[in-house]
């Protein structure tokens, strides 16, 4: 009689430029690998645009690259169950395509300007990835003590609110992770009678519907730089890691990530998971019938 197969592990794609932070990437994910009973693949990427390599030459430097991968893994005690892959091509693309093909679970990056004090950005690669993956983007500063146990939840009064709720609860769902939503009110607006209160108190329902741990919070503020409260926030309640996502309900296209999103992934001091629509989509979608929605906002 036929057995069943096992069901294939997840998998954490963790790119490696052999720059100075990657490091964190892998230790983020040699802690997330057990939680999420995912296996673990190195990726690097070599950027071949230069008219005077020929195959010889190509192919001794990928040889090269890879026995570094191979020097990475013994270096952080890999599992043997490990991947290492070189590929060559535009870097962000081949991540996004590798990743698609391969079905990751999550994409592990740190940024290449993580301490940058004046004109904070993201790299182009990290930026190019978030924008086009369908698979969810975890960028990584730290590595908290806990994982996807004490999660913030931004909230605002977009389309895109709505989606980032629908992920969150997959995470907490999946992880047993307690969810604090937060949002910020702005001028002399009564915070009981705001739009984005009754839609804080809408939301909440479904978290206790679903017996998830959870809080609610509404910061007042009167200057327009809602980030600023968010990241003091993530402080104060010690979170783990935030859960965004990274485009404004009137873009029609996923090349742009919103100025919000830019200074959490920038400024915050821990994990943050970006979410475009595609990426959205394939996190959630295994786990969208057991998602109990009283007040069907789903």
């Amino acid at each position: 009689m036929p057995t069943k197969k096992d069901k294939s592990p997840d998998i954490l794609l963790v790119p490696v430029d052999f720059g100075d932070y990657y490091e964190k990437a892998i230790e983020f994910a040699q802690k997330l690998a057990p939680i999420t009973k995912s296996q673990i693949h190195l990726l690097h990427i070599l950027d071949l645009k230069d008219w005077w390599l020929d195959e010889v030459k190509e192919e001794r430097l990928i040889n090269e690259a890879f026995n570094k991968l191979l020097n990475v893994s013994r270096q952080f005690g890999l599992p043997e169950d490990s991947k290492l892959m070189v590929l060559t091509g535009k870097r962000h693309h081949k991540i996004v395509e590798y990743a698609e093909q391969e079905n990751v679970r999550f994409i592990l990056m740190v940024d290449n300007y993580p301490f940058a004090q004046e004109g904070k950005r993201i790299g182009s690669t990290l930026e190019n990835v978030i924008m086009k993956a369908t698979r969810p983007v975890i960028t990584v500063k730290s590595v908290p003590k806990t994982i996807f146990k004490n999660v913030l939840v931004p909230l605002d009064l977009t389309k895109n609110c709505r989606i980032n709720l629908f992920n969150s609860v997959a995470i907490a769902l999946k992880y047993g992770s307690k969810l604090n939503i937060v949002s910020v009110i702005f001028g002399d607006i009564d915070p009981e009678k705001s739009r984005i209160n009754e839609k804080i108190e809408k939301y909440a329902t479904i978290y206790a519907e679903n017996h998830i741990p959870h809080t609610k919070k509404l910061i007042r503020k009167d200057e327009d730089l809602a980030y600023q409260e968010i990241l003091e926030y993530a402080d104060e309640i010690k979170c783990d890691s935030i859960i965004i996502m990274t485009h404004k309900e009137n873009v029609g296209f996923d090349n742009y990530v919103g100025a919000f999103a830019h200074h959490i992934i920038n400024e915050a001091n821990v994990p943050v998971i970006s979410l475009n629509n595609a990426s959205s989509t394939q996190t959630t979608r295994d786990l969208l019938s057991s998602i109990i929605d009283p007040l069907n906002i789903f």
